[in-house]
């Protein structure tokens, strides 16, 4: 007989209706909408247990990314900038999807973000508050704050780092199921589950699909102005703070080497 899951913080049901929204995944950069109003449950934020006290039949995700590609370079834009853009997918390998769910804070107002851990045999406990989400007017819904890092870094001749040139620290993601990585383990754990959705109630990746940002997208770059032609690295990181519980936060990072020429991005 299994032990019972003691937790400190709140059950969820695993029956939660998904709010369908149109999503903003391709395509170019959309013009600034209306801010709306997201459905969330107005719910006290206490901490929960961490994921490591809950017991062997809590099924974590494993947050992993994909080598950036779809290369190129703009430097049209009214601000100015120079900018190097590229398609990232984070994907999910673990045998429990990446959910989230939003919670207003009454006190600040935010929408606290609490991961939410799906168990053996069917059932959820809630984990920890893991962020906030926040409104991006430029794709038109809620990102998960955070939830990505992009790096370009200089290089020796061996290819070791040596300096960071250029970064984007704080990418937000609307977490989703938009392409299979891993066709056997979506067989096993019975397919697609978050479909294009970026409401507050629910977000999240099923194991064996990936959600993915392709380089036309705001905030799918790094911006570049001054950098010199020359061989770089660009270092991809999802989850870069480990704030989602996970199986495995050693793999959570892309790099790939790649020159600029002129206007010309060549990836080794």
């Amino acid at each position: 007989m299994r032990v019972a899951l003691r937790v400190m913080g709140l059950v969820l049901s695993a029956s939660a209706a998904l709010w369908l929204a149109p999503g903003c995944k391709e395509g170019p950069e959309p013009q600034e909408a209306a801010h709306p109003t997201p459905p969330a449950a107005t719910l006290p934020l206490a901490q929960t247990a961490r994921p490591a006290a809950l017991g062997p039949e809590i099924l974590l995700p494993d947050i992993r990314i994909l080598e950036p590609s779809s290369f190129y370079l703009v430097d049209q834009r009214s601000a100015g900038d120079r900018r190097l853009k590229f398609t990232t997918t984070i994907w999910n390998a673990g045998p429990g999807p990446i959910e989230v769910r939003g919670h207003a804070d009454p006190t600040t107002g935010e929408l606290a973000v609490q991961q939410v851990l799906h168990v053996e045999g069917g059932g959820t406990v809630g984990a920890d508050f893991v962020g906030t989400f926040q409104f991006e007017h430029r794709h038109g819904h809620l990102h998960l704050a955070g939830f990505a890092r992009y790096e370009l870094w200089s290089v020796n001749t061996d290819g070791e780092l040596v300096q960071l040139v250029a970064k984007n620290e704080k990418v937000g993601f609307c977490l989703m199921d938009n392409v299979v990585v891993d066709e056997a383990l979506t067989t096993q754990n019975g397919g697609l589950v978050y479909p294009i959705d970026c409401e507050a109630d629910v977000q999240g990746i099923s194991p064996g699909y990936g959600d993915v940002y392709v380089a036309q997208l705001y905030e799918q770059d790094v911006v570049i102005d001054g950098l010199p032609d020359g061989r770089y690295a660009l270092v991809n990181v999802a989850n870069p703070n480990g704030d989602t519980a996970e199986a495995d936060y050693d793999n959570n990072t892309q790099t790939i080497y790649l020159t600029l020429s002129g206007r010309r991005v060549i990836p080794d």
